[in-house]
């Protein structure tokens, strides 16, 4: 990995970008270009001043000139996004201009000034409800089922189907979970952690769908992977990001905080779990030899021992309080 390379981060200020930027700049010798409109502060990126190779950008993908953004630029990671079904369909319209508009103008102008890659981050709830058991692969038919998933659906179509000139990975990452400069408790398991830390119970529905889970750091990993090994990558390329070995039911990720937290778990029938299916993480594993390297019960660990000494604080605690669970 010797030969110097520039990667612009969008949206590296936030709970995936922060651990992206932190691997990037660890674990290559890259020029690191993060934009970011700063929707939850920047605090994420303070420790990242101190690489020389950093440098940070402020700025709306709806708003900004693109061109110069990408200026000078080998790789282009997109994260910028409005996540989970509860924002975006609180704000329909800017997850609509955010997420699909400005992804879209902003790889096609990635296509004009000759990127070499483009890597989207997208998720594997576009798989949606099954009814079936079977391991979903990345050809598999997309349900999406929520306003977040479509306009993920709607951008992988485009950016796979018609900007010809373009090389795109599309990695359709499982739910993430884990430690990162910017927590968020608006996801599956911390949620978990959440109402047992608060509520002293964990409110339980749909306790046998089916969920992939990945730690955020391994997502970082998974996006390195797919800039440094060019060789084993097509032109237009899927991964799933996660591993097989992690696809769990619900049940099992709350027994895990429950036990941790010694709080019950109340079941409730009031409603099901729209999101219900597994995921085969074979592709990424045979082609890209990736291995994830984190547990969930590490991070419950790490989250509830962060939380009982006073490290995360109640703003960032209640940041996403009224947001339910992706």
């Amino acid at each position: 990995m010797s030969e110097s390379k520039t990667v612009l981060v969008s949206g590296g200020a936030g709970y995936v970008g922060s651990a992206l930027v932190s691997r990037l700049l660890r674990d290559t010798n890259w020029n690191v270009k993060v934009f970011d409109n700063l929707m939850y502060g920047g605090d994420s990126l303070f420790q990242f001043f101190n690489f020389e190779k950093f440098s940070f950008i402020k700025g709306d993908l709806r708003k900004f000139e693109l061109s110069k953004i990408v200026e000078n630029v080998d790789y282009v990671v997109n994260l910028a996004a409005l996540v989970g079904e509860p924002i975006c369909k609180k704000y329909p319209k800017e997850a609509k201009e955010i997420n699909f508009e400005a992804n879209i103008n902003l790889a096609k102008t990635c296509e004009k000034q000759g990127i070499e890659r483009y890597v989207m981050l997208s998720t594997c709830s576009n798989y949606g409800l099954r009814q079936n058991q079977e391991m979903l692969e990345e050809n598999d038919e997309l349900q999406p089922i929520s306003l977040y998933s479509e306009t993920k659906v709607n951008s992988e179509k485009i950016l796979l189907n018609e900007l010809s000139e373009l090389p795109v990975v599309v990695l359709r990452a499982s739910t993430a979970y884990g430690m990162a400069s910017r927590i968020r408790f608006d996801l599956l398991l911390h949620q978990f952690i959440f109402e047992a830390w608060e509520k002293k119970r964990i409110n339980l529905f749909g306790a046998n769908s089916w969920r992939p889970m990945v730690h955020v750091d391994d997502i970082a990993r998974a996006i390195v992977l797919t800039l440094t090994k060019n060789e084993k990558i097509k032109s237009k390329d899927v991964f799933n990001v996660g591993s097989n070995d992690q696809n769990f039911k619900k049940i099992e990720l709350a027994k895990i905080v429950s036990e941790r937290l010694n709080v019950d778990i109340m079941e409730t029938e009031s409603h099901k779990d729209p999101r219900d299916y597994r995921v085969s993480f074979d592709k990424i594993t045979s082609e890209l030899d990736f291995h994830t390297i984190h547990r969930p019960q590490e991070s419950v660990e790490q989250i509830v021992t962060a939380l009982e000494n006073g490290l995360i604080n109640d703003r960032i605690l209640h940041e996403s309080v009224n947001i339910k669970s992706e």
